[in-house]
């Protein structure tokens, strides 16, 4: 595969920095990075928010992707080799990150990194992804910011851009034919950025309703009752860290909306937080797909191996680890130039509801979303569970986000 002078370069780095010792880095740095060199390791960097308000989120993601890892190499590895998760709780501080980041690439020489959650976290290490030409593969990180359009390093997994998210809510409100619809809007750039995108694309006949509340609020009672009393739809996606006490909240004062588009959490966080309220109407928005047989074989190889439930979200660690793994074998070498080449250009069968494949950019491309409601009662591939997702709406296959067809939306 060919690459131009620039690539070649950032190649040469790293094979310097894989044996560990050239001159031309100094002594202090050669005594300080660590030799990768074992031929027969690959290494994945895995950036995750273990601890914090995001934690619950990294921890899915994580049993997803060394599940995936697992499977690799009792099939013999990637390109002959072993490979292995190296994996360091962030916080999602943002700085931390950034030195795990380079950590990784320097003394373990990592084929690819991925585990992001928090946007902060997605900025700052696409930065750093694009200047060591590694790929970065992101867990949730929805900013639409995160990836301008001449990246070639960072791709998305489970959080889409706001203006995407929005779009399965309006063929939702197309669909069911819905005339009135609530919106509670959290005061920041993804919420701000949500809201433009409703207030542009709901339908003209349709009645849509914003209130915004800060992002720390816990009492949305007062601009609950801003909305109208009869909602068709409430739209809490705009508010993710408050779109379980909306739902409850809503409820409790009767505005008892037909539906509520919440966001996407993992889903036993959201049955827990909703409690008696997560089967009254409660949808979680997600791009794995529960209801695909390829879904449901791998969560019972999960529940086989390891004793535990594989939701939406370990599906996208899952996901994150054979990516990687497909796209070396593609290439043929573990250089991480290469890797994210054939990310690009990929076309992959995997838990989704149609093949994974992205823009030159790094959004995905082409795929259907869900929203799903929750009922009580044991999954297939789950026995022992007590509730499962019960799929609500899907929508069309949604076009990678590109920031020039949406003048509404800021950079």
């Amino acid at each position: 595969m060919a690459h131009d002078s620039g690539t070649g370069r950032a190649v040469d780095r790293r094979s310097v920095l894989r044996a560990g010792g050239a001159a031309a880095l100094g002594t202090a740095l050669a005594g300080c990075i660590g030799d990768d060199g074992d031929d027969d390791t690959l290494t994945i960097g895995a950036l995750q928010p273990l601890s914090g308000g995001f934690a619950a989120w990294g921890q899915a993601h994580e049993a997803g992707l060394e599940f995936a890892v697992e499977e690799l190499n009792d099939d013999g590895g990637v390109l002959g080799r072993t490979v292995e998760v190296e994996t360091t709780d962030t916080g999602s501080d943002a700085g931390e990150a950034d030195t795990v980041f380079r950590r990784f690439v320097e003394r373990d020489g990592a084929l690819a990194i991925t585990g992001p959650v928090s946007s902060d976290v997605g900025l700052r290490t696409r930065q750093t992804a694009e200047e060591l030409e590694v790929p970065l593969v992101l867990h949730m990180a929805g900013s639409h910011t995160i990836l301008p359009k001449d990246g070639r390093y960072t791709f998305r997994m489970g959080s889409q851009p706001a203006v995407t998210d929005v779009l399965p809510q309006i063929e939702l409100i197309e669909a069911r034919g819905y005339d009135t619809v609530g919106a509670v809007i959290g005061d920041y750039e993804w919420g701000n950025t949500l809201e433009a995108s409703l207030e542009a694309l709901v339908p003209d006949d349709v009645e849509l309703t914003t209130t915004t509340a800060p992002v720390g609020e816990d009492d949305f009672t007062p601009f609950l009752r801003d909305l109208p009393d009869d909602l068709d739809l409430l739209v809490a996606t705009g508010h993710p860290p408050g779109s379980i006490a909306i739902h409850n909240q809503a409820i409790e004062i009767g505005l008892d909306p037909d539906l509520t588009t919440g966001a996407g959490l993992p889903p036993g966080v959201l049955n827990s937080g909703l409690g008696e309220n997560a089967a009254a109407g409660f949808l979680h928005l997600h791009v794995s797909d529960p209801y695909g047989e390829a879904f449901t074989d791998v969560a019972e190889r999960f529940a086989d191996a390891r004793d535990e439930r594989f939701d939406t979200h370990e599906a996208y660690g899952y996901v994150t680890g054979k990516l990687i793994a497909a796209a070396a074998e593609a290439a043929g070498e573990a250089d991480p130039v290469a890797v994210a080449d054939e990310i690009r250009e990929i076309e992959f069968d995997t838990v989704f509801a149609n093949p994974l494949t992205y823009t030159e950019w790094g959004e995905i491309d082409g795929l259907s979303h869900m929203l799903s409601g929750f009922e009580a009662g044991a999954p297939d591939y789950y026995p022992d569970g007590d509730w499962r997702l019960t799929e609500t709406f899907r929508s069309s296959p949604l076009d990678g986000f590109d920031p020039d067809e949406y003048d509404f939306v800021d950079d």
